[in-house]
């Protein structure tokens, strides 16, 4: 639920009495009063909607700045049509308008510093302040006026609004009349009249003189008109609300659910495959020592049976006259297609002991060793690349080559 606090024209401090209403998520509303800013309900969002004469909407050309800039820009902007001072002005950008230009909010920067401030210590949170001018929706092609026979005002768009000033029952308000005659972008097809919740029963007056027809329209009532998206907040740049990270969370909690649960799915999962990979592993282990030790003797002593088998079988093959994979020629031979694509002078030296080849090599760059060392593995080789250093326009590099899996 929300709450919505109406700020009149005179409103001055947090002693003035205002009007609200609490809505619910429908908009529909459950309760109203009238009660200074300290006596409002608590434990409620409020929307402040402020009255019509409190603002002042313009037309401008937004400046050739990124729109992080335009706070600081805004004031100057508007400076030419209002008579304060730049730094006393609050100005909002709004909508853009179909000629090109865009709307421009401004009021008093103080009293809105003191509308902030009465929420803020009535311990109530101030989410968003709107004009009443935007709210409720526009009918295409036609303009509203919201008139009590006294005050009222004037939305020629979506994004643009007026106060009216003095008008009687044969003469229209002048703001009204200097609107349909300056329209830049053509007169509407009717003029709807609502007249204001406050007033007691308005007829529909006789302006005649307007060029467009006046039609009556509901009566019309800020605690019930929907927010929109034209219904700009006021609470912009310096005086925007802190983002409530938990306001966020039941909308985020269904996601969050899912994440989690996936990361306990994927934490089992891959606990679960590297309990069974162990195990395999555990089982292969004990398969090796058991033929090794009925092979070579049960007193053989095991450190790495994979690497001792590839030895024992080594020596045996040696004494019945036998080449061996990991004998120099035999282990150089496997390397050589690897090696021969690098260009002349790459293999700076070539070492050889225990079934083990190291190769020292020099090459334009870290790519290039990348790709001998795949080309290496690809063959089968056991290869494990040594530190690389940058040496002038190349680096230098050591591979150590050795029979596959063994290491």
């Amino acid at each position: 639920m929300n709450l919505r606090v109406y700020i009149a024209a005179d409103w001055q401090d947090i002693a003035a009495p205002c009007a609200w209403a609490l809505c619910d998520e429908t908009g529909a509303v459950t309760q109203t009063g009238q009660s200074t800013i300290a006596a409002l309900p608590k434990g409620h969002e409020c929307i402040a909607i402020i009255a019509a004469e409190r603002l002042t909407c313009l037309s401008v050309k937004m400046p050739n700045q990124a729109r992080r800039r335009w706070e600081s820009a805004l004031p100057f902007v508007a400076e030419e049509f209002t008579l304060t001072d730049p730094e006393d002005n609050h100005v909002v950008p709004g909508g853009v308008q179909k000629d090109g230009l865009r709307s421009v909010w401004v009021l008093e920067k103080k009293w809105l510093q003191s509308l902030m401030m009465a929420f803020q210590k009535a311990n109530l949170s101030l989410r968003m302040a709107t004009p009443e001018m935007l709210l409720s929706t526009l009918a295409p092609d036609s303009w509203l006026v919201v008139w009590d026979g006294k005050r009222g005002f004037l939305r020629t768009s979506g994004t643009t609004a007026s106060v009216l000033d003095w008008a009687d029952e044969q003469h229209a308000p002048l703001a009204l009349t200097l609107s349909l005659a300056n329209s830049a972008n053509g007169l509407p097809k009717y003029i709807q009249l609502r007249s204001s919740a406050a007033a007691a029963s308005v007829t529909l007056p006789d302006w005649s003189a307007l060029p467009v027809p006046l039609l009556a329209g509901e009566k019309w009532d800020w605690r019930r008109e929907a927010l929109t998206p034209q219904s700009i907040n006021l609470l912009w740049g310096e005086f925007a609300p802190k983002i409530k990270w938990l306001a966020w969370l039941p909308k985020v909690r269904p996601l969050a659910l899912i994440l989690v649960a996936l990361l306990f799915i994927q934490t089992v999962g891959v606990n679960v495959q590297w309990a069974l990979l162990s195990r395999q592993k555990a089982v292969l282990t004990q398969e090796m020592a058991h033929t090794f030790k009925k092979t070579f003797g049960e007193d053989s002593v095991l450190v790495n049976p994979p690497l001792q088998m590839q030895r024992n079988i080594s020596v045996l093959r040696h004494a019945a006259g036998l080449p061996d994979d990991a004998d120099f020629l035999a282990l150089l031979d496997q390397s050589a297609s690897a090696l021969a694509p690098l260009p002349v002078g790459s293999v700076a030296s070539v070492h050889y002991e225990l079934g083990r080849l190291d190769v020292d090599l020099k090459l334009t760059n870290e790519v290039d060793l990348k790709a001998v060392q795949k080309r290496l593995q690809n063959n089968g080789l056991s290869v494990r690349l040594g530190e690389v250093h940058t040496v002038g326009q190349g680096v230098d590099a050591r591979l150590t080559i050795q029979v596959g899996g063994v290491s």
